[in-house]
């Protein structure tokens, strides 16, 4: 007698498993195949946009190839929302005049007169609902019919490097030329040795208002004559002259940030302490600071966070007129580097009378603990010992409830030359920085 037999429970479990395996990895696949062909269909889609773009500019004339409001000036949209085949692409175009070595250059040897000869058209291509696109840049020269005459412009060549005069690349670079009708506006990014070169631009004195940044960077500029910068800026806008060239710097460097606390005399966060900073970066004459004097408070905790600061050299006071400082964790005139990100203690004391914070260093700005400071005057005589008190106040010694008057302050380390000044005590808080010398 035949047995028939059916299928186990546990059976059909792992038949079931093993077919559910096999359906999603097909299914997979075919979702990454029909991915793979929207994004073909998409990449035709932009190169055919791309070619309808170039012809379109080559069948400009000459003098037309170029972006509006931009240089060289032109008719081309600097940027386009593109409808093709149901996709949205947005289009980013740059043209540069090129100055191709062949004939010499622009303030070379031998110096080209005509240095704008050709143009170099570049498209950036993205795509808005795609859901797989890589953006694609297209290039294409365009070069004139005609023969070279001697140009009646000249070059605006732009250098962006860091704080230690290492190039920036795709640094941001805004340039605006009001004396042109219509203005221009360029906005464009360095190249990789952090150049932006303008070869065919306008003449024109104080004409061009630039500006460079990039992401997570400070930013530098140049200022018009009675601008934010005063009557005699540092970098003033730049001037370009016939067939010269006009070379600009830019100096940025990555943003750093400031947590500052505020605590007593026995290091207990005190809550709700104004306190200024002052930067020493000028970008005008005598004394027009990029970061000028700005107050802050401490909260209900006794901090403050300060972030997208610019690497300067700082200095801290007490804004609180209830309040001496009495020491800083670090020096009252501090370096805040690129990238950094520091933390300022700041010790404040009620105020009593007239208060001297004296701060102790070497010729390298750095703290001196345990420096003699001896502060006397007909009726008083005392001395301390830098950097010795409760909270972390580095090469710092700190008097109050002093009275008005001429005190001499004398200054000694082993291994240093002693420093004897006179300190007038006739505000109520003062500071003296001492810098000893080997």
């Amino acid at each position: 007698m035949r047995r028939n037999r059916g299928f186990t429970l546990l059976e059909t479990l792992v038949g079931s498993f093993v077919f559910l395996v096999v359906a999603l990895a097909a299914y997979r696949a075919f979702g990454t195949l029909m991915d793979a062909v929207a994004a073909s269909q998409s990449k035709v889609a932009a190169s055919a946009l791309a070619n309808e773009q170039f012809e379109i500019i080559r069948n400009l004339p000459y003098t037309d190839v170029g972006i509006v409001a931009g240089l060289p000036a032109g008719k081309v949209p600097r940027e386009q929302a593109l409808v093709r085949d149901g996709y949205s692409f947005s289009v980013l175009t740059t043209i540069r005049s090129s100055d191709d070595p062949f004939d010499g250059t622009i303030g070379g040897n031998p110096s080209d007169t005509s240095p704008a000869d050709y143009k170099l058209a570049d498209l950036d291509i993205t795509c808005n609902n795609c859901k797989i696109f890589t953006p694609l840049k297209f290039t294409t020269l365009v070069a004139p019919r005609a023969l070279e005459t001697a140009s009646s412009n000249g070059a605006l060549f732009i250098q962006v490097y860091d704080s230690a005069g290492a190039p920036v690349p795709d640094a941001s670079v805004h340039i605006v030329n009001t004396q042109t009708d219509p203005d221009t506006i360029i906005d464009e990014v360095t190249d990789s040795g952090g150049w932006l070169k303008i070869v065919d631009a306008p003449p024109g004195t104080n004409a061009y208002n630039i500006s460079a940044t990039k992401a997570g960077y400070t930013l530098e500029q140049t200022y018009p004559y009675g601008g934010g910068a005063g009557p005699d800026p540092i970098k003033p806008d730049s001037t370009v002259v016939l067939q010269q060239v006009t070379q600009i710097g830019f100096q940025i460097d990555r943003e750093s940030s400031l947590s500052v606390t505020t605590v007593d005399g026995t290091c207990v966060a005190l809550p709700s302490v104004g306190f200024s900073l002052t930067g020493t970066k000028l970008i005008g004459n005598p004394s027009v600071l990029k970061y000028p004097t700005q107050n802050f408070t401490t909260d209900a905790s006794g901090a403050y966070s300060l972030s997208d600061m610019e690497w300067d050299t700082y200095g801290v006071l007490l804004t609180s007129g209830t309040y001496d400082l009495a020491g800083t964790s670090l020096l009252p005139s501090f370096a805040l580097n690129p990238n950094e990100n520091k933390v300022l203690q700041l010790v404040a004391v009620p105020h009593a009378s007239y208060a001297l914070l004296v701060t102790v260093k070497d010729s390298q700005n750095a703290p001196i603990n345990g420096a003699t400071v001896h502060l006397e005057k007909s009726g008083f005589d005392e001395t301390k010992i830098a950097g010795s008190g409760p909270c972390s106040t580095p090469g710092q010694v700190f008097w109050n409830g002093l009275t008005s008057g001429s005190y001499t302050l004398t200054v000694s380390y082993a291994g240093y030359q002693d420093s004897v000044s006179t300190v007038d005590m006739s505000s109520a808080w003062q500071e003296r920085t001492i810098t000893l010398n080997p």
